[in-house]
């Protein structure tokens, strides 16, 4: 190790030019953004979900869930605390940047004796005591020219995990409501099960009448009454589910099921909204994903940075001021004062190529990262396209959905009316009554996936989140 006096100004420069070597992320290919998207787009509905897009369903109980969710998931306060240490980490990044500053002050004794008495050489006795008093001050800056690299590393870092925590946010929202529909197409169902435990119960009785008054032969009652315990048993196991959705919905906001319910019984009175997506290359701003991707790919760049630093020479600068008096009212009016500053550059020669290989791996670990990241882009436009046309199909299958539940009611009414009145067979009622159960069924799920459909495409668009613009204010330039 050979210390070699520097000009500071050389050292800003030789650092500048450095962080200068580092390049950007390679922009994504033309062809990995479309310019437009394929599917047609709904004219009347807003660009881009709202910040607090569940307001949008009209459900005051569906706000009051994602407040409670917001305030007590145990996921999000985790999320929330990691925040505050990759806060912490970067503003120690920042730190970094500047040199090392440390202050002392210390005191010590010395006392020295020579005593005669007890000596065949007739030295006498001296004792003298003092208290020297030190105050030193002094500042190191090693690694100079990794610096910059490593606080872009770090701020790229930082940018990945604060996509991070709104990305679970955004999930563990998107779970609460999707949960709640869930919730609430239960209660649908209980309230289905029961019309059709019901139905199957009226047409037991107009079944075993016709038996009693030998019009018609046993078995019709026979397979009525199986038909009255498969539907009593469909809606025993509806209520369990009810049960099991509350008991997730109560863990999403960080309380026990035992106390823990909903009022809201249907999804009937739901608006599905309608959003429209703006343009696609915004979405790489608005999906947190995709933000923690490029953030990934940016510290893997920076990396290669850091590490062909390895091929310059390691500069640093040391420097101090050290003072010392015997009094500690002296030490600072008349103290005997040591400046001292020096400069080092150590240069590796040889590491059998240690540093190349080191490079090598960096450069192949920013291309994976790359590829990463065109993969995530890739994967979101598609899902975006594919939301966007399923949600038109299930809107046309939810009309013809809705229309068939009109005409399996009014099939049911009139078979039941004509089996009574002994015009139709048992076979007719049995079809038009198993019918009247399944598209109902059918119809309440369609409204299901309708509102599924389009909280996946709000956590598709980034639910409102855009990336900042630039990370938290810290204390150096």
């Amino acid at each position: 190790m050979k210390s070699t006096p520097v000009n500071f100004s050389t050292l800003v420069i030789l650092t500048a030019a450095l962080a200068s070597c580092a390049t950007s992320a390679p922009p994504l290919p033309a062809t990995d953004v479309p310019m437009v998207w394929q599917s047609p787009l709904a004219t009347d509905a807003p660009v881009w979900p709202a910040a607090d897009w569940w307001n949008s369903f009209a459900d005051p109980e569906l706000t009051s869930l994602i407040s409670a969710v917001q305030a007590n998931n145990l996921d999000l306060a985790n999320n929330q605390r990691n925040l505050e240490a990759a806060q912490l980490a970067l503003r120690e990044a920042g730190f970094n940047l500047l040199p090392t500053p440390v202050v002392t002050i210390g005191t010590g004794a010395s006392y020295t004796d020579a005593d005669s008495t007890t000596s065949s050489t007739g030295i006498t006795r001296d004792p003298n005591a003092n208290t020297p008093y030190t105050l030193g001050a002094s500042f190191s800056y090693n690694d100079i020219l990794s610096k910059p690299a490593n606080y872009t590393r770090a701020d790229a870092d930082y940018d990945a995990r604060v996509a991070q925590v709104a990305d679970v946010a955004l999930n563990t929202l998107g779970t609460a409501s999707s949960t709640y529909f869930q919730l609430l197409l239960t209660r649908d169902k209980i309230e289905a099960s029961t019309q059709n435990v019901a139905n199957a119960e009226a047409i037991g009785r107009i079944a075993q009448a016709r038996v009693d008054a030998g019009v018609a032969v046993p078995i019709e009652a026979l397979q009525q009454r199986i038909a009255i315990d498969r539907e009593r048993n469909n809606l025993r196991g509806l209520i369990q589910n009810d049960l099991a959705t509350r008991s997730s919905l109560a863990l999403l906001s960080g309380r026990s099921v035992q106390d823990y319910n909903l009022n809201g019984q249907t999804l009937q009175n739901l608006m599905v909204p309608k959003v429209q997506p703006g343009l696609p290359s915004e979405l790489l701003q608005r999906r947190p994903d995709l933000v923690q991707a490029e953030a990934a790919l940016r510290s893997a760049n920076a990396n290669i940075t850091v590490v062909r630093t390895d091929l310059f020479p390691q500069i640093a600068l040391t420097g101090g001021i050290n003072t010392a008096s015997t009094s500690l009212s002296e030490i600072v009016t008349s103290p005997d004062t040591v400046f001292t500053i020096s400069t080092s550059l150590v240069q590796t020669l040889l590491d059998n190529g240690q540093r190349f290989r080191n490079i090598e791996q960096a450069r192949l670990s920013m291309e994976n990262s790359l590829a990463t990241y065109r993969k995530t882009v890739l994967g979101a436009f598609n899902e975006i396209e594919v939301l966007l046309s399923n949600i038109q199909l299930l809107e046309a299958q939810g009309r013809v959905a809705f229309d068939n539940l009109g005409a399996a009611e009014e099939s049911f009414r009139i078979a039941q009316v004509r089996y009574q009145e002994g015009v139709a067979n048992y076979e007719t009622v049995l079809l038009s009554q198993n019918t009247l159960f399944s598209t109902r069924n059918a119809w309440l799920d369609n409204k299901l996936l309708q509102l599924n459909a389009i909280i996946g495409l709000y956590q598709a668009l980034g639910g409102g989140w855009q990336a900042p613009e630039q990370s938290p204010e810290f204390p150096f330039p």
